[in-house]
């Protein structure tokens, strides 16, 4: 390819003029190599540093040479060959002498050299290391130390002269004891023994010292051997911290109070510390002789207990080297009576890690402090806990707690605000663990009581040794044969529970704690047996007496319900209504009465007693006086039924339509034949109706004797038959208006009275209303077929309200007071039921 001639001519001007520039530049300098320094040796070696030029360079050559000022002659001394930057070489000569070094660089385009500066060679000597003789105390100055130091005259290029001059500088390193790192500080040395005032009070150093010439051309020379030295012991340069714990106060007012303080370190005490001292005084400045234990306090002591009284008071303390006495710790105790300050706010205490508690709080806002205490402890049961406690500043608010911090045991941390001569306020309190685990022991049941199918159980509480952690439940396991297990929760507060609805059986009890770290060891088991429940005989009692109550209270109820008595009760009569509620007893005599003759009479309740042919031969009745025995119709009631408190008026009346109605009168002779009659017995009650009061008859005052008084019913032995025709008739007229033969009523007497007649004691006769059957007047007899009208008289008035005539009721014959026998002591039947009203 052809190229255009524009193109050729641009390259060809563009070679020229670089050739002409390059033959126009002149050629710069090269650069020699630079001498950085040496370090001579007295009567050795020396070895020197350089820096090369800009030149390629294959080698170096050191060499040095003697200069002496005197005559300005130079004498060459050594020479040194390398490809390095450095180079050692012997000279052999003191360091007294001027030295002139030159370094030549050897390259592909020639040689090329430094400048060659003369100098002393002690100018950048480096010195022997010295030795250190002694390093010792210095009375009254516990802080510094006396160092004693030696060299070899003939190896030191400085002499004796020169040094106290001050033409040394020197540095020592010291390291306490207990100490790692080591400390170095420039010193100003002009002999050989020398003071250095750097150290604390009775501590133990470990010393090394080192020299160089003046500036710091000069480079320090290696360090001595080391030596130790102690310093001097001193006062303590603070107060003990001290602190007080009130144990408790008797009944005069005097305050048991254990002094706490905490042994001096070593950095405080400078010193070994002797013993401490205690003194005491009342606000007043009176001072406290009875130190009790907080007397002779050695050194070893950190409490003490004493009686302190109940007034303000305070307690100093120092401690005493063999240097001094340290300044005064003092604490104020408020008074017994009076109010502590609260406590400070917003406290909290939180775990760091296993052996670390993070302790805030907030400082009260409305009352100044001068500092704080806090407290903490671990909490125990059987053994005794050390107090700790840390008092701070009023501008600390916080607390990284680890002594004697371990894992798994409460501790209770408390902070107090310190108020100067007020003493210290009130506490708060928290409890913390840094790490919880599981119980190491369950707690021990207690079968408190078995009642039925409930159990109630009581236990006391794990130790807090033990716990290991919150307690925040309780678990009851109880197990049973052929029953699967079971358990219930109880809160972490409390100490009794109660297991209910148990079936018959053997259980097995017991019961596990639980923290927040799992569930820890069971206690020990304890067997209930339950057994089948059976109702108490208590509790029959209890519903006996319950429904008793019951009882009493309706019928109190009913009493009260007028309405509802009515209802209930309005066919019982009230006795209290009746005329025998104002009826007087009569004497016998009086009693005997002709009867008025009444319109009506009824017979209200008859027991009648019908006596066989065999059973009238028991009864031996002398008739045979008896001229003119003569017989009356009565009217007779039976039934066949007892009468019995249901019984009312129609009841009443439908009786007295059974009554059978005879009317019969016969004359009989002396020799009455008793055998082939019946004689009826009754036991009549009347209620008659007088018209006016009855008239007494002379003629039956024989009557008031002992069987009428001791009678409460007069019988008359009535016999039917004999040879009287009327009387005859009579009867069978009777009959004749009866339902029932004579037979059958024989019969269903004798039935019925077998069935309800029970003998009546001579007790009974006195309850039951005297009555007595006595002859019509002789006036109202006139004829066998003269009605009888009148009704017998009864000496207790008759409770009934109705009566009754009959009038088919006849009288025949009569009744001579001869004619009346008393068989009161007859079997007889008394009915009780009377009716109400009058």
């Amino acid at each position: 390819m052809e190229r255009s001639p524009a193109v050729v001519w641009t390259c060809l001007l563009g070679a020229g003029l670089a050739l002409a520039f390059s033959v126009t530049t002149p050629k710069a300098d090269p650069r020699p190599p630079r001498l950085i320094g040496c370090v001579f040796h007295n009567r050795a070696n020396v070895t020197c540093h350089w820096e090369a030029g800009d030149t390629p360079t294959t080698s170096f050559t050191l060499e040095g040479l003697l200069y002496f000022e005197i005559t300005n002659k130079t004498e060459k001394l050594f020479a040194c060959t390398t490809s390095d930057n450095s180079c050692t070489v012997w000279h052999g000569k003191t360091v007294r002498l001027y030295f002139c070094i030159t370094i030549t660089a050897h390259g592909r385009n020639g040689d090329i050299s430094s400048q060659r500066p003369c100098q002393p060679g002690r100018t950048e000597v480096m010195l022997p290391p010295v030795t250190l003789k002694s390093i010792k105390s210095v009375g009254r100055s516990p802080r510094c130390l006396a160092v004693t130091w030696s060299y070899v005259p003939g190896c030191f290029p400085l002499a004796r002269d020169e040094i106290k001059s001050g033409d040394l500088e020197s540095q020592i390193e010291f390291t306490a004891q207990g100490q790692f790192d080591a400390q170095v500080e420039n010193v100003t040395v002009k002999d050989v023994s020398f003071l250095v005032c750097l150290f604390r009070p009775d501590t133990l150093y470990t010393v090394r010292l080192r020299h160089r010439y003046k500036g710091p051309e000069s480079p320090w020379s290696l360090w001595s051997k080391d030596l130790q030295g102690r310093t001097g012991e001193d006062a303590p340069s603070e107060a003990p911290a001290f602190w007080r714990q009130v144990k408790q106060t008797d009944k005069n007012g005097l305050r048991l109070t254990s002094l706490l303080w905490k042994p001096l370190p070593h950095l405080i005490a400078n010193g070994r510390v002797l013993f401490f001292n205690v003194t005491c005084q009342t606000k007043s400045a009176q001072v406290l002789n009875d130190h009790m234990s907080c007397r002779d306090l050695h050194h070893a002591s950190t409490s003490c207990s004493l009686l302190l009284p109940a007034e303000p008071c305070s307690c100093a303390l120092t401690a005493s080297t063999s240097a001094g006495t340290s300044p005064e710790a003092r604490i104020w105790l408020s008074g017994a009576s009076e109010t502590e300050p609260p406590p400070p706010s917003q406290f909290t205490a939180d775990r760091l890690n296993d052996s670390a508690l993070d302790v805030r709080w907030t400082a009260p806002v409305y009352r100044s402090t001068s500092g704080f205490a806090v407290e903490w402890f671990a909490v125990r049961e059987r053994t005794s806990s050390i107090l700790y406690w840390e008092k701070l500043n009023s501008s600390c608010t916080a607390l990284i707690i680890t002594e004697g911090i371990k894992p798994m045991e409460r501790y209770a941390v408390s902070v107090k605000g310190l108020h100067g001569e007020r003493g210290a306020g009130h506490n708060r309190t928290v409890p913390i663990y840094t790490r919880q685990g599981v119980p190491s022991a369950g707690p021990k049941v207690v079968v408190q009581k078995i009642s039925g199918s409930r159990v109630e159980l009581t236990w006391s509480p794990v130790p807090v040794e033990q716990l290991h952690g919150f307690i925040r439940y309780y678990t009851i396991f109880y197990t049973t044969a052929n029953q699967q297990d079971r358990k219930k929760n109880v809160p972490g507060q409390d100490l009794r529970s109660s297991l209910k609805d148990l079936s018959p059986g053997n259980y097995n009890i017991c019961l596990v704690a639980n923290t927040d770290a799992g569930a820890g060891a069971a206690g020990p088991m304890v067997d209930v047996h339950i057994e089948a429940e059976e109702t108490p005989m208590l509790l029959y009692a209890i519903l006996s007496v319950i429904l008793t109550l019951l009882a009493l209270v309706l019928m109190g109820c009913l009493a009260q319900n007028k309405r509802l008595k009515q209802k209930l009760c309005q066919d019982v009569p009230d006795p209290s209504h009746s005329s025998m509620a104002h009826w007087t007893p009569k004497s016998p005599s009086e009693s005997m009465k002709w009867p008025a003759i009444a319109e009506r009479t009824e017979i209200q309740y008859s027991d009648v007693i019908l006596l066989g042919e065999s059973e009238l031969q028991n009864f031996n009745l002398d008739l045979s006086s008896q001229s003119n025995l003569q017989t009356y119709s009565s009217s007779y009631c039976y039934s066949p039924l007892p009468v019995s408190e249901a019984q009312t008026p129609q009841n009443t009346r439908k009786s007295e339509k059974s009554c059978i109605k005879s009317s019969t009168s016969a004359q009989t002779t002396s020799s009455a034949d008793l055998s082939s009659s019946s004689s009826i017995y009754s036991n009549v009650l009347f209620s008659p109706t007088l018209e006016g009061p009855p008239t007494p008859d002379p003629s039956l005052s024989y009557l008031h004797s002992n069987d009428w008084q001791q009678s409460t019913v007069n019988a008359v032995k009535l016999q039917l038959g004999g040879d009287s025709e009327p009387s005859l008739q009579s009867r069978n007229a009777t009959i004749s208006d009866s339902p029932l033969s004579q037979t059958d009523e024989l019969k269903t007497f004798r039935l019925f009275l077998s069935q309800h007649q029970s003998p009546v004691s001579s007790s009974d006769f006195s309850s039951i209303s005297r009555s007595s059957v006595l002859p019509p007047h002789p006036a109202d007899v006139t004829s066998p077929q003269h009605t009888f009208s009148q009704s017998l008289n009864n000496s207790v008035p008759s409770l009934q309200p109705d009566t009754f005539t009959r009038p088919g009721d006849t009288f025949t014959g009569t009744f001579p007071p001869s004619d009346f026998v008393d068989i009161s002591l007859c079997p007889m039947e008394c009915d009780p039921y009377i009716s109400s009203a009058i």
